[in-house]
């Protein structure tokens, strides 16, 4: 059998272990980090494992990730994070979001003289609200918040309220993936402050 070809490159990783004292650290205690100078990054932690590859950074990787780790997490947060984590509905967000909106559509209809066959009356906006109480507010699956909205909600009362396109509406939140989340936010930046110290130190040595 004639062997595959394949071309081989060998880079040196660096590793760090972090382990935090007191504050955020009930989020995520430790983390062992690995990085090497083409842009490899990996993190085994508490809170989860996280890996990407970089490959455009500048001309010093520990200087790009100081920037990521340290200012708006966002980036990095977006590059580690699972999606599949980032897929659901956080109904406890939602169903709040949803009673602000018959609030609002309250507050517009009662000013008038004289309820329309379009306005949502007090008890209609009871029922709404009751219906929205006896929802799932666990975290769900967009198509189970779907049929949720479609089958458990009065449907006259939903019409007055949402539109049947709700995902255009402003109420709807998804959940994050609070792994990367806690990552970002607890370990990121110590390790952004481990790095930027190290280069200062390897400055004054080479000075």
């Amino acid at each position: 059998m004639k062997m595959q070809e394949y071309k081989l490159g060998k880079s040196t990783m660096e590793r760090y272990d972090i382990r935090l004292q007191g504050g955020d650290h009930w989020r995520c205690a430790w983390a062992i980090i690995s990085i090497s100078d083409d842009g490899i990054f990996n993190a085994q932690t508490d809170c989860g494992d996280f890996s990407y590859r970089w490959g455009s950074f500048g001309s010093c990787f520990k200087s790009f990730l100081i920037d990521v780790c340290s200012k708006d997490t966002s980036y990095l947060y977006h590059k580690i994070s699972d999606r599949e984590r980032e897929s659901k509905v956080d109904m406890k967000q939602t169903i709040k979001n949803m009673k602000l909106k018959i609030i609002e559509q309250r507050r517009q209809d009662g000013n008038r003289a004289f309820y329309g066959k379009d306005d949502l009356t007090p008890t209609e906006a009871r029922d709404l609200w009751d219906a929205l109480e006896l929802l799932d507010h666990s975290e769900l699956s967009n198509d189970a918040f779907v049929s949720l909205f479609y089958h458990d909600l009065p449907s006259v009362e939903r019409r007055k309220v949402f539109s049947d396109e709700i995902w255009y509406e402003d109420v709807i939140v998804n959940t994050s993936d609070r792994r990367a989340q806690a990552f970002c936010e607890v370990i990121a930046p110590v390790f952004a402050e481990i790095l930027k110290k190290e280069l200062e130190k390897s400055k004054v040595a080479s000075a």
